[in-house]
């Protein structure tokens, strides 16, 4: 068995992936797809030397991204989840008057923007995941401490949020409902596949709503920003909870063979929502 860093090893090098990932892209001009090219795979190169040869695991596989028996489905599974929530979430918003289509935009910047944001979403929620869920996987596993991965992963899922959100209690409270339910599916699979499928699916209904500019699929008009509409997004992203379990618990879903709750690991085994 290989010796377990202490945790202090494990803080330093999260805070510099997080650092990596957080600031990074405020340096170069994000219009550049080269520079996106780059910075995603800076990170996953960087996590994998940190996985490897400072915490001495199996690569990323050990951040939970084992391809285990059905993983696909996993990701399938949760991109449909997260997207058909999100997707009834600006329904809603909709139907109350918080904003009004003008027009559609033309296919050819509808295309063009959705394949951008199927690409980019991908990344940003994969490296998300990974970073945070998927970092601390291995550390709690390692020490039996897989009761307290809820909580922990949660509060600093919330806590990431504040790089694009800044410091506003209901956007961490939003946050914090997501990232249980994120957490959890992780917890009861052994990897993080569907917990980025889910991110991916919402992240994907919030671009194609509001693009990268403001501008989706149509162009929308703003009005009402009343705070109703925060508890709304709070109370029907809360569903994904309910959705995940019966998903895993009538095991509809694959898991990982060493399930994240009773084993150690001691070698080989893997943008915010609106």
């Amino acid at each position: 068995m290989r010796s377990a860093r202490p945790l202090s090893v494990w803080i330093l090098f999260f805070i510099l992936l997080n650092l990596y990932t957080s600031l990074t892209p405020r340096f170069f001009d994000q219009q550049q797809i080269a520079f996106w090219a780059l910075y995603w795979a800076g990170f996953f190169l960087t996590a994998y030397f940190v996985a490897r040869f400072v915490l001495k695991l199996g690569g990323l596989t050990s951040f939970g991204m084992i391809r285990h028996k059905q993983w696909t489905l996993n990701v399938l599974l949760g991109f449909l989840m997260g997207a058909f929530v999100y997707a009834l979430k600006y329904l809603v918003f909709y139907k109350l008057g918080r904003f009004e289509i003008i027009k559609q935009l033309s296919p050819e910047y509808i295309y063009g923007m959705l394949s951008q944001a199927f690409i980019a979403m991908l990344f940003s929620s994969l490296i998300n995941d990974m970073m945070i869920k998927g970092y601390w996987l291995p550390y709690f596993k390692q020490r039996n401490l897989m009761k307290w991965f809820i909580p922990t992963v949660t509060v600093l899922y919330s806590l990431d949020d504040i790089w694009n959100e800044g410091f506003n209690a209901v956007n961490i409270l939003f946050s914090a409902v997501l990232g249980v339910t994120l957490a959890y599916t992780v917890l009861k699979t052994g990897s993080i596949w569907m917990s980025f499928g889910i991110h991916w699916g919402g992240n994907m209904v919030y671009r194609a709503l509001y693009g990268f500019n403001g501008t989706g699929i149509w162009e929308t008009k703003t009005l009402s920003e009343n705070i109703l509409f925060d508890w709304i997004s709070i109370g029907v992203t809360a569903l994904l909870f309910p959705g995940a379990y019966v998903l895993i618990s009538k095991r509809l879903t694959g898991t990982a063979k060493t399930p994240a709750s009773k084993t150690a690991v001691t070698g080989p085994s893997a943008a915010n929502f609106e």
